[in-house]
């Protein structure tokens, strides 16, 4: 074996901290059952996007209170230790039988709701899909779902890949709509329709992290909000084609969110975008600046401070959960 060291990984800083979330041994032995269970009952998929998909829903409904991110980073973990010897051999019992069906349960409830909002959007907007639009699309239903308990990353990402292989638009064209979509795949039109400023605002906020902010944990709406400010001045250096508007700025904010902040996405960052990432440095250095000068410790009429360090509307009007201290 060579002396060599391989070079560490960079670490994201916005992963959770391993020591903190490695699997205990009886976790491990719990996912692992019931992904035994799950494929006993079922049988398992031969891709291992949607194994990891599995994963994450078991994990979710054994321990709903683990913050997505870990049960991405747990499930990940299991993922990468986990043999054919394992499942064979774990013992399934009849807890891990039931967290099985109710993971089955759950799957199936989301790929038929995901299947008829693609459906709807089709038949009423864009009467084909190509397996990249597909994709594309399919991710995007993700943060419009409005679910109390949204997908994490692991299942986003198992769902994405089943849909690609077992969707077929041709036969979407011929689906009763369920007008209960409607509503949602206009949302996912305006989201499509915006997807090149979304693009923009996602590399430039990437850009503003990697540059200025290494050590952010999640990305704030309010510093989105910022980023989308200034691509919108700068069009002209993304070298867009027609000048872009926004047609739902809320939207748009929540699919980056859902991009940066849930599947962890790191788009590569072009020149305009880190350019336009110090015009956002300097805001947000104008906004703290400011708070440091008036040097108020507490008024509740100018909003809280998101992790991102911009400032958020009121507690007393604000639907956004307080930044942990």
């Amino acid at each position: 074996m060579s002396a060599d060291k391989e070079a560490p990984m960079p670490v994201d800083p916005r992963s959770p901290d391993a020591a903190a979330v490695a699997p205990v041994a009886d976790v491990w032995e719990f996912l692992v059952g019931g992904l035994s269970a799950y494929g006993r009952l079922y049988g398992l998929p031969d891709d291992s996007d949607q194994v990891q998909g599995i994963l994450g829903t078991l994990l979710r409904l054994h321990q709903p209170e683990k913050l997505p991110a870990v049960v991405d980073h747990v499930v990940q973990q299991v993922l990468d230790g986990l043999t054919p010897e394992a499942l064979k051999n774990v013992m399934v019992n009849r807890a891990s039988s039931t967290l099985a069906k109710a993971t089955r349960r759950w799957q199936q409830q989301l790929e038929s709701q995901v299947e008829d909002i693609l459906a709807t959007y089709l038949q009423r907007y864009s009467p084909t899909l190509t397996p990249d639009t597909l994709r594309s699309a399919a991710t995007a239903v993700m943060p419009l779902l409005g679910n109390d308990r949204p997908p994490t990353r692991a299942e986003t990402v198992g769902l994405i890949s089943y849909l690609v292989r077992t969707f077929d638009p041709e036969k979407a064209l011929t689906r009763a709509i369920n007008p209960i979509y409607l509503a949602i795949a206009h949302k996912l039109a305006i989201s499509l329709s915006q997807k090149p400023l979304e693009a923009a605002v996602s590399e430039t906020v990437t850009a503003y992290v990697a540059q200025y902010a290494p050590t952010l944990t999640s990305i704030g709406a309010d510093l989105i909000a910022t980023a989308l400010g200034a691509v919108l001045k700068n069009q002209v250096d993304f070298n867009f084609d027609t000048q872009l508007s926004v047609v739902d700025e809320k939207l748009l904010i929540e699919q980056v969110s859902f991009q940066l902040n849930i599947l962890r996405q790191s788009p590569l960052s072009s020149k305009a975008a880190e350019v336009v990432a110090a015009e956002v440095n300097a805001a947000v250095e104008a906004f703290l600046s400011h708070r440091r000068d008036r040097d108020e410790a507490v008024d509740v009429t100018t909003g809280l401070v998101s992790d991102d360090g911009l400032s958020v509307s009121s507690p007393w009007t604000s639907t956004r959960p307080p930044a942990a201290p």
